[in-house]
């Protein structure tokens, strides 16, 4: 039996949430239980004030990992690594898998799926990729957008690029122009399952931050139109998937949104993921659980 304890995390059911379901994949059995009482692994991240870091600093626990989905810039004091290394066991995110630097990368898109190890004929990339061959072929919409803000501005860069070419449906608070849709995700994939192409760039700029957005595009069978701090997952995604709007550079934004609606095709062809991006998925849940492993069971 491991023991798990969560502090400033989501506010989400924890016996249901992803890192639980993860644990008792790999351990056979956990059990929920208050972070003051010594649990074998806490789980920790961004959401709250820093006191809670002086609270993790006192948690009895064998191992303990700050997981953060979010753009730590956005989140200070929690963007100062050198006091979360001073802290946790294992700083797990974005940046590249480092352990000497206690840090493992685990981007956030993977805890969107239930999915705990990897399974060469049912996973996380053939879930993707069977609901994109579905979705892909029943199109009545040309574009849509699902978002409740524009704080930084690429949203409506692209939004105006691309509607020089046909309708873009935006039952969100951002730019609604049509009726609104449920809050889940299922909701959502639903809904832009119906356009060809989806607006999903990221909310801000970060060491390898991809999140789920441009993943639940290609759900829909759309052709994303995306941007981010760099191309999102080289080793996994396929390039022609995707269009890639550089909104610091009006000419390649313009010019690479042009050649998505004239050519359509070029983006539709092929499968989603590169014949060897299982090795690299498989690595994400090998390196998490070993590390967590060697930890509880040196301890």
């Amino acid at each position: 039996m491991v023991n798990i304890s969560y502090i400033n995390f989501w506010p989400e059911d924890l016996n249901n949430i992803w890192f639980t379901k993860f644990i008792k994949y790999h351990f056979e059995s956990c059990k929920i239980v208050p972070y003051d009482k010594s649990p074998d692994i806490l789980f920790a991240s961004c959401f709250n004030s820093t006191m809670h870091l002086n609270k993790v600093k006192s948690v009895q626990a064998k191992c303990k990992i700050f997981f953060y989905g979010e753009n730590l810039e956005r989140y200070p004091p929690y963007n100062d690594i050198d006091l979360l290394r001073n802290t946790f066991d294992y700083i797990v995110g974005f940046k590249e898998t480092n352990i000497q630097e206690k840090q493992i990368r685990f981007p956030l898109w993977l805890i969107y799926y239930p999915y705990y190890s990897w399974n060469s004929e049912h996973n996380i990339l053939t879930h993707i990729q069977n609901k994109y061959n579905v979705h892909s072929k029943q199109k009545r919409l040309f574009a849509t957008i699902i978002s409740k803000h524009d704080r930084g501005g690429q949203r409506t860069l692209i939004y105006d690029e691309l509607s020089k070419y046909g309708t873009i449906e935006s039952p969100g608070n951002y730019r609604r122009n049509t009726k609104p849709i449920g809050e889940g995700k299922e909701d959502k994939i639903r809904y832009i399952s119906q356009s060809l192409y989806n607006i999903c760039p990221e909310n801000s700029c970060f060491e390898g931050y991809h999140t789920e957005k441009i993943f639940q595009a290609f759900e829909g069978g759309t052709i994303p139109l995306y941007w981010g701090i760099d191309l999102p997952e080289p080793n996994i995604i396929n390039r022609n998937k995707y269009c890639f709007c550089d909104i610091k550079n009006i000419d390649s934004l313009q010019q690479s949104i042009k050649h998505a609606c004239d050519t359509p095709d070029y983006y539709l062809q092929g499968e989603l993921f590169h014949e060897n991006a299982g090795k690299h998925i498989e690595n994400y849940y090998n390196t998490f659980i070993m590390c967590i492993k060697s930890v509880i069971l040196h301890s």
